[in-house]
């Protein structure tokens, strides 16, 4: 297997093929990677092996793409999340609907807008999914057929094209609890929304930790624990960097317990 970061290590692992064992191939560790033995500290080395028994997902950082703004919320943040299409918005239905066209992008199209819109029918809140599902004729104009969709009730909409935003183009779907969101590797490089949240985007970071077995020189066995967190541009201070090579089942060159 080709060396792999930690932060990537962690994002594909599947929880279930557990333990796993690591040897480190190159880099240069921080704090996250120190860890205590018999009240000394001491550092990771080229050629260390790893057992990596369990994951543990510490905290989600959730970064303002615009303006660089970071809070922290817990595993347990009750708010669902929705995937957006792309990092752009768009001022009209009119506009949406044209760069969409432009990707060979077929309806229906899921979008939302970071205002209220009042028709004749409802107001739809702020930041609320809609489905625009097909465009129509309209007495010499063109308008959206959209499809406003409650947890009782669908809904249908008729908005102008000249309709005004901003909007966000999201991917059809229910909103995601914040661990389904993180554990979809199709989302792992994608930009969310949260009603709950106060920013209109925003990029999930998921840390976490690693209770791992280390090999020592004399080869004993003795416990650690590794902060992994999941993107490369985290505070130097905290962040883990190098390259691990996975050591398949059943294999390891030293005494010691053996991954199983």
């Amino acid at each position: 297997m080709e060396p792999v970061s930690l932060q990537d290590f962690v994002c594909a692992l599947d929880l279930a093929s557990l333990p796993r064992v690591l040897r480190v191939c190159s880099g240069v560790y921080f704090q996250g990677s120190i860890y205590e033995i018999c009240g000394n500290e001491c550092c990771l080395s080229t050629g260390d092996l790893i057992k990596v028994i369990k994951v543990c997902l510490q905290k989600v950082v959730c970064k303002n793409p615009g303006t660089g703004q970071t809070m922290e919320i817990s595993p347990n943040f009750p708010g669902r999340f929705t995937p957006l299409t792309g990092p752009q918005s768009y001022r009209t239905l009119e506009e949406l609907l044209s760069a969409a066209t432009q990707r060979s992008r077929k309806l229906p199209i899921g979008f939302m807008s970071t205002h209220r819109i009042s028709t004749e029918a409802r107001v739809v809140p702020r930041d609320q999914p809609l489905l625009l599902k097909d465009v129509e004729a309209y007495h010499g104009t063109y308008r959206a057929r959209c499809v406003l969709d409650t947890e009782t009730q669908q809904f249908i909409l008729h908005l102008p094209l000249s309709q005004k935003g901003p909007f966000w183009e999201w991917e059809p779907g229910a909103p995601q609890p914040l661990l389904q969101a993180l554990q979809d590797p199709a989302l792992s490089d994608r930009l969310f929304t949260c009603s709950t949240l106060p920013w209109r985007s925003l990029i999930l970071r998921p840390q976490y930790e690693l209770q791992a077995v280390m090999h020592i020189f004399s080869s004993l066995r003795t416990a650690a624990s590794l902060s992994a967190p999941q993107t490369q541009d985290e505070d130097p201070a905290t962040e883990c960097q190098g390259q691990f090579t996975y050591i398949r089942q059943g294999f390891c060159p030293y005494e010691g317990p053996q991954a199983h």
